[in-house]
């Protein structure tokens, strides 16, 4: 009787053992959310443990579920996918791995993740199905959060830092990198102190209790980059928890832009103080003013240089001089000699102009001097010639670089004699024309290429202008972009009142190889496609360094001022030195000094 009593008292322990282990397992699988099943194939039967009922949401209490049950639990979407992957494992005898949804029998959609491994007899028959799978719903939830959270710290354009107390970098996103130089490795390795020339522990610590109290907090500071060079940053300053602790997450903004403008705010605010005290001094100065806004309406520019060049032009207009405007295409050329002729005393009489390059070569002839009848096949009447429409006015020569060469001894003529005689005839004319031509061409190496005759150019250039490319008078992009949005909203019918700052950059950054004449078309672009009251430049927005320079002809001092101030941007602008510009150029160092100065150099 007591062995028996041994005997029961033993089997109850390994009842309450076994009890107890799947208790535990069962707890196991709850807390890890974990669900375990196998599926007889030849009683078409599947064992669930409670936690694939729960992820389902059934009850055990339910008719047990077969194999079609799964399937018709997964989305739309994959239960094709996992009857595929099932099958495939099956035929291969491997494991498979599924990340799906399901359907619950609530109507809930929950994310999971399932494995499963195929089992045969000695035969090679399948004869079990054994799998697990995990409701992963609450991670993926985490995990596209965590995505979401890193593809917006990675879009921004600011540098983001997130660091610990003692200054170190715990995360930083791609413009950190790009804007200092390093890679994303190096950066983890660095604190505060590695990019900040300006740091102290005191400031750090007051900072960092500073933010906490205030939740965000801005100051302004510089940076060092990987290459030693430092640039202005404003950094804002937010409390963040982070894998159970406490960061700031430090959103670094580049002011060197803002800097800039500041400064050349407070510079134009003394400009204007300095030319109201002048103004109230010297009325004539005002009286000149007014007398080019209003002489000039047609030319739109704020650029110092180019304002010198219509003092040049309203010098000439009155005179009977020769002018000779040289530039590049679409610089206004032209708008610069119909000021000279309208400032004139001709203005009275028509401005004929000509485009040598637009005239074929048998034809010019006759356009410039007229013809007879009969002076050739075709000439069935008297021509007129645009020299003759011109007298007692003036004839602009546009492109006269593209005159052929037979052509500009009868030029010469006119421009020394004031007559000429029409094509086939004998009688000869006289007038009295001011002649004004333009060219984008270098016609000193016209005149070394044998194109263009030496005493004809210097006949020309009598009063040479020079009109500006638009990359020299970057401080007009504004103004031209208002005057152009001006000019076609009108034309379209829209109206814009709103030009973003970053386009108004990318244009001044752009080299405008066409000059004026492109700005306005790419305006005109943009204008037809803006919806609202801002401006889109759309895909044709120009990029810096887009196209090669063409660079203009420059004089001595041109050249000498250009190579001086490269030497200077080499040297950060030290003059003196073994390492400075003077040691570069080779001359001493109060002679540099002074030919900055006369040269107008900004150091």
């Amino acid at each position: 009787m007591e062995a028996l009593t041994e005997r029961i008292a033993v089997l109850e322990s390994d009842l309450l053992q076994s009890r107890k282990a799947e208790l535990m397992f069962n707890e196991a699988q709850r807390i890890s959310q974990l669900g375990v099943w196998e599926y007889d194939i030849a009683k078409n039967e599947i064992i669930w443990t409670d936690e694939v009922y729960r992820i389902y949401d059934m009850d055990p209490s339910d008719e047990k579920p077969t194999l079609n049950d799964i399937f018709h639990h997964s989305s739309k979407e994959d239960k094709e996918r996992v009857e595929q992957i099932i099958n495939n494992a099956i035929q291969k005898g491997e494991s498979y791995h599924i990340d799906g949804q399901v359907w619950t029998k609530k109507g809930e959609v929950k994310q999971v993740h399932a494995n499963g491994k195929p089992f045969f007899n000695q035969e090679g028959q399948l004869t079990h199905l054994f799998g697990t799978i995990t409701d992963i719903t609450e991670r993926k939830k985490v995990e596209d959060s965590l995505r979401f959270s890193d593809f917006t710290m990675e879009s921004i354009s600011d540098g983001i830092f997130w660091i610990d107390e003692k200054a170190n970098f715990v995360k930083v996103n791609n413009a950190a990198c790009k804007n200092l130089g390093y890679t994303r490795e190096e950066l983890l390795q660095m604190s505060g102190k590695d990019i900040n020339p300006s740091f102290n522990k005191i400031k750090s610590q007051e900072y960092w209790e500073k933010t906490a109290k205030e939740e965000a907090f801005s100051f302004r500071t510089r940076h060092t980059r990987k290459d030693g060079t430092s640039f202005p940053v404003e950094i804002t300053n937010n409390v963040i928890f982070y894998q159970g602790r406490e960061l700031r997450c430090s959103i670094v903004r580049d002011i060197t832009e803002q800097i800039r403008k500041e400064e050349e705010i407070q510079l134009a605010l003394k400009e204007v103080k300095k030319l109201k005290d002048r103004l109230q001094k010297e009325n004539t100065y005002l009286m000149q003013e007014i007398k080019l806004n209003h002489n000039f309406e047609e030319i739109v520019s704020e650029s110092p240089r180019f304002r010198q060049i219509l003092v040049n032009v309203e010098q000439v207009a009155n005179t009977d001089a020769t002018v000779l405007i040289t530039g590049e295409s679409g610089t206004g050329k032209e708008l610069l000699a119909r000021a000279v002729h309208n400032l004139s005393s001709r203005r009275g009489r028509p401005l004929v102009k000509v485009n040598c390059a637009a005239l074929p070569a048998n034809l010019i002839e006759s356009e410039l001097f007229g013809h007879e009848k009969g002076a050739f096949t075709g000439a069935i009447q008297r021509k007129i010639g645009r020299f003759e429409l011109a007298d007692k006015g003036t004839i602009f020569l546009d492109e006269i670089g593209e005159m052929p060469l037979e052509l500009q001894s009868k030029l010469l003529r006119v421009l020394q004699e004031g007559e000429f005689e029409r094509l086939g005839g004998t009688q000869t004319i006289r007038i009295n024309v001011r002649v004004i031509a333009a060219t984008n061409r270098d016609l000193p190496a016209s005149i070394s290429d044998g194109i263009f005759r030496e005493d004809l150019y210097y006949r020309l250039n009598v009063f040479p202008i020079e009109s500006l490319p638009l990359r020299d008078r970057l401080e007009d992009i504004p103004v031209l972009v208002n005057h152009f949005t001006r000019k076609f909203g009108h034309r379209l019918g829209k109206r814009i009142n709103k030009v973003p700052e970053k386009v108004i950059r990318a244009l001044q950054g752009y080299d405008w190889p066409g000059n004026i004449r492109e700005l306005e078309n790419l305006i005109e672009r943009a204008m037809i496609i803006s919806s609202g009251s801002s401006l889109e430049i759309g895909p044709w927005l120009p990029k810096a360094g887009q196209t090669k320079k063409v660079k203009p002809i420059q004089t001595l001092a041109d050249n000498e001022r250009e190579h001086i101030r490269s030497v200077l941007e080499i040297t950060n602008g030290k003059i003196r030195g073994a390492d400075g510009a003077a040691a570069i150029l080779e001359i001493n160092p109060t002679t540099l000094e002074a030919r900055i100065k006369k040269l107008g150099i900004k150091k």
